[in-house]
C-alpha cells in the first residue's frame, strides 16, 4: 500500500515536538503529512491515505472512529499509559513507521459496532464503537435488560448492566467484568453481564452475522439508562427505548508491527501467561 498522504492527530500539545519529528521523517518519504488537533473540524478525508495517532488508547478509539468510513489505516503511537492498541512506543515510532512504508507492517480489519438508537419521539441514531457498547442504569441500582437475538428471545439481564463487545473491545472493560479473551480476527459478539444479580449469568459470545435488541425496563418515567460507546459517547435512554447492536459493514483498518503480534502484547500489556510468585 502506498502512503502519499497522511495525517498526524495530536491529542497533547506536549506531544508536538514527536509529531513534527514524524512529520519531517515522513517528508523524506516522499509522504506529505499534516498536524491536526481536530478530527470533526478536519475535511479533506479523501485525500488522506495514512492517520497517525499521537495519544493513548482513548485517543486511537477517536482515530479509528473517524477513520474507518473512509477505510483509512490508523498507526499508532503510544504516548499514553498502556497502549494496548498502538503500533508502537514513542521511542520506536520511526523505525516501526519505516517498516509500514517499507511494506513489512501489518493491516489489520478489525470489526467496529454498529449501534442504532430508537427512543420514542425522536429520530433513530447510528453510532459506531470500536472497543464496546456499555448500557447501564443511570443511578447506582440494578437494571432489568431485555434482550432478543435475531428476533428471538433470550434470558434478561439484571444487574448493574451489560457491555457488548467486539473482539478488539474484550481485553478491554468486558476483560475487567469476567468476558473472555477473544482474538481479533475472530467475527463474534461478546454480551458480559456487570455484576450480574445471579449466580447463573455468564458471558455470551454471539455469531456476527446477527443482531441483539436490548430493552431497558424502567420503573419510572423519570428513570434513565445510560449508553456508553467506546466510553467517549455517551448518551441518556429514556423509557421505551431501544438498542439494536450488529457488526458494521465497514471494518476498521489498524496498523500492527510484526513484533507486536496480540498475544505478544497480551503478555507485556497485561501480563498474560506470566507466572507470578
Amino acid at each position: 500500500m502506498q502512503f502519499s498522504q497522511a495525517i498526524i492527530f495530536l491529542a497533547k500539545e506536549q506531544n508536538r515536538p514527536l509529531a513534527q519529528e514524524v512529520k519531517n521523517y515522513l517528508r523524506t518519504r516522499n509522504c506529505k503529512a499534516q498536524i491536526i488537533m481536530s478530527l470533526a473540524d478536519f475535511t479533506e478525508w479523501t485525500s488522506v491515505h495514512l492517520l497517525i495517532s499521537l495519544g493513548g488508547d482513548g485517543t486511537l478509539l477517536k482515530c479509528v472512529r473517524y477513520a474507518a468510513p473512509h477505510q483509512i489505516p490508523v498507526f499508532g503511537i503510544n504516548c499514553g499509559t498502556l497502549g494496548f492498541l498502538a503500533a508502537c512506543e514513542k521511542k520506536e515510532a520511526l523505525g516501526v513507521l519505516a517498516q509500514l512504508l517499507d511494506g513489512r507492517c501489518h493491516i489489520q480489519p478489525r470489526q467496529m459496532l454498529q449501534a442504532r438508537i430508537v427512543q420514542p419521539g425522536q429520530e433513530m441514531q447510528t453510532l459506531t464503537a470500536f472497543n464496546d457498547c456499555i448500557l447501564r442504569a443511570a443511578a447506582p441500582r440494578t437494571l432489568l435488560l431485555q434482550a432478543v437475538w435475531n428476533n428471538m428471545p433470550i434470558p434478561s439481564y439484571y444487574g448493574d448492566g451489560v457491555i457488548i463487545s467486539t473482539p478488539t473491545g474484550s481485553t478491554a472493560y468486558s476483560l475487567a467484568a469476567g468476558g473472555p479473551i477473544v482474538e481479533p480476527s475472530v467475527s463474534v459478539l461478546v454480551v458480559t453481564p456487570i455484576c450480574p444479580h445471579s449466580l447463573h449469568q455468564r458471558p455470551l459470545v454471539l455469531p456476527a452475522n446477527g443482531t441483539l435488541q436490548i430493552t431497558p425496563v424502567l420503573e419510572y418515567p423519570e428513570d434513565r439508562a445510560l449508553l456508553s460507546l467506546d466510553g467517549q459517547n455517551n448518551l441518556s435512554l429514556a423509557s421505551g427505548a431501544r438498542l439494536e447492536i450488529e457488526i458494521s459493514a465497514t471494518p476498521a483498518l489498524l496498523v500492527c508491527s510484526a513484533e507486536r503480534d496480540f498475544f505478544n502484547v497480551l503478555s507485556r500489556k497485561l501480563n498474560w501467561g506470566q507466572h507470578v510468585d
